[in-house]
């Protein structure tokens, strides 16, 4: 095999790949990148590692055809370090070159045939959905899905999509996020399933960082194809496919919180403000543990927001609109400052029934449904 490459084209395949190298040392195939070419002008960067995959395609002058496997770091660090156009050539005793102009590395290289084979999986289900959308409601939620939950479908986000919405819910068992996208250009594909089907799957964490670092034009379409056991992502010359999380996703309409005893309207800005300061109080160590909470105290015409350590205090006021009963609630204040830092709306109302019951925040408009986020509080002590 014999193919010179334009080194920027390349760098930009390499660089998405190298989020499906596997970081275990237990199977040193699936360090590599497989490289294939195909007269006169296509090549294939394709890596994998036992959960998710990419294939990026590029062109490229292809004097021979071929393929092969080589370890991704250094390649990658070889390539990055070419000071121009790169001839890449495999050569006698498993040893392959990387030229332009005067610079040369050496590499070794495997057959291909070792690799594991990850032809494209074709899907039953399918929809198109611009690329900002989906950025919107992945960065919006991710941030609420659990890390090691032994309910394994809480480690990821649970996608429900069908003719014109696409609705992203995400639950860590201490904070909810949802999601929803009403648009008449999200277009849903079925195959060889009932057209009235939703498309209905969850995606791991990890994955998802994976098809954030994808969606760079806002108003591109992206499409997505479902498989009973994977996902796959399109957009251009690159395919992103991952395994789907097995199950069905917990009953999460029983934790929302209802029948609220005291709402509050703030500025979305404000209160993130005022979480932000009161971070530098909570999050101060002394011997070596983590202080107070925040604690929110909702009272007529306003919102004291404060945090005490045995040497450090907060105390910072704002405006609220408040109906209903006052009420004091605590709350580890980076979980409840997370949701506020993914809000972007200009107000959001803030529901609560007791200081030990979930806080909801929810849309001002009562006829929105495009967002619901709830935290869990924590309990205040009497020295607070």
């Amino acid at each position: 095999m014999k193919v010179i490459f334009d080194k920027s084209e390349l760098i930009s395949a390499i660089n998405p790949a190298m989020g499906a190298i596997s970081s275990r040392r237990d199977n040193p195939v699936l360090e590599c990148l497989k490289i294939t070419a195909t007269a006169p002008d296509k090549c294939r960067i394709t890596s994998y590692d036992n959960e998710k995959g990419f294939h990026i395609d590029i062109n490229a002058d292809v004097v021979d055809e071929g393929s092969c496997l080589v370890n991704a770091q250094r390649f990658f660090g070889m390539v990055k370090n070419m000071p121009g156009d790169i001839t890449f050539e495999c050569g006698k005793n498993m040893t392959a070159s990387l030229t332009s102009e005067r610079s040369k590395y050496e590499i070794p290289y495997q057959d291909a045939k070792l690799y594991p084979n990850i032809s494209e999986i074709s899907g039953r289900q399918s929809f198109t959905v611009k690329q900002g959308q989906l950025r919107d409601v992945i960065t919006q939620t991710m941030f609420a899905i659990a890390d090691d939950n032994d309910r394994l479908q809480l480690n990821g986000a649970y996608f429900v999509v069908d003719n014109g919405y696409m609705h992203v819910v995400a639950l860590d068992g201490l904070r909810f996020a949802e999601r929803m996208i009403r648009d008449e250009e999200i277009i849903k594909t079925n195959i060889e399933v009932a057209v009235d089907t939703e498309v209905r799957f969850i995606i791991p964490k990890k994955s998802l960082i994976e098809v954030i670092k994808l969606l760079e034009e806002p108003d591109e379409k992206i499409t997505v194809i479902k498989a009973r056991r994977h996902v796959t992502f399109k957009v251009k010359n690159v395919t992103f496919h991952t395994a789907l999380i097995d199950g069905d996703y917990i009953e999460y309409t029983r934790f929302i919180p209802r029948n609220e005893t005291t709402t509050a309207t703030v500025r979305t800005n404000d209160l993130r403000d005022s979480l932000e300061r009161a971070l530098f109080i909570t999050e101060f160590k002394e011997a070596g543990r983590l202080k107070a909470p925040v604690k929110l105290n909702f009272y007529d015409g306003g919102l004291n927001v404060s945090s005490v350590s045995s040497s450090n205090r907060i105390t910072d006021e704002i405006t609220a609109e408040k109906t209903g009963a006052d009420l004091e609630i605590g709350f580890n204040c980076k979980m409840l400052l997370d949701t506020f830092r993914v809000l972007d709306c200009e107000k959001v109302k803030l529901k609560l029934t007791t200081p030990l019951s979930a806080m909801a925040m929810v849309p001002v408009d009562p006829d929105d449904d495009s967002f619901l986020y709830f935290t869990f509080p924590t309990r205040i002590t009497e020295s607070f």
